[in-house]
């Protein structure tokens, strides 16, 4: 048990280190002019950066902070969860909601992405910062890991009814 709590300490560090550094990274990428890779852009659109100004730079953040906020949710979610097991508590209710919201927070990761790619091109055009362009792109690599991981969430949730229930038994 002690070696959990001393674990979960260090990985609580690492994790609230991460989230700290994902606004750093957008503020980076804003600050060096990288707006094609904030925005994960598609090969070959051309960006006017002279138009990144005022409430369009505004936009740009926004659609640039979308990913990384919903990484920072799923950091979060994994940090009150170190929390936790750093406190010796486990096969909970409370461990396995907070797994199930790590797992929901990790599959929008995915939709957060393809929402992202969808609607930059439009707003991009709005604001006269690219040509006209519309981008899709299908992601569910890191959705599918989400899902398992909300599908184990609910088998762990199983086990720890039946354990209840067994120790209620003479």
């Amino acid at each position: 048990m002690k070696k959990l709590k001393i674990t979960s300490t260090r990985l609580q560090i690492v994790v609230l280190i991460l989230i700290i550094l994902m606004p750093c990274a957008v503020a980076l990428n804003a600050a060096t002019g990288a707006w094609a890779e904030l925005l994960n852009m598609p090969q070959g659109i051309a960006l006017d950066t002279s138009q990144i100004t005022g409430l369009s730079m505004l936009a740009v953040l926004a659609l640039g902070s979308i990913k990384p906020i919903v990484y920072m949710i799923a950091f979060w979610f994994l940090y009150k969860l170190l929390g936790l097991y750093r406190e010796g508590i486990i096969f909970t209710a409370e461990n396995v909601a907070a797994i199930r919201r790590i797992g929901w927070a990790v599959a929008s990761i995915d939709i957060a992405d393809m929402l992202q790619t969808l609607v930059t091109g439009p707003i991009l055009t709005f604001y006269n910062i690219s040509s006209g362009y519309m981008a899709a792109r299908l992601e569910v690599g890191i959705l599918v890991i989400g899902l398992f991981i909300v599908l184990i969430a609910y088998v762990m949730d199983m086990g720890r009814e039946l354990k209840e229930q067994d120790n209620l038994v003479i």
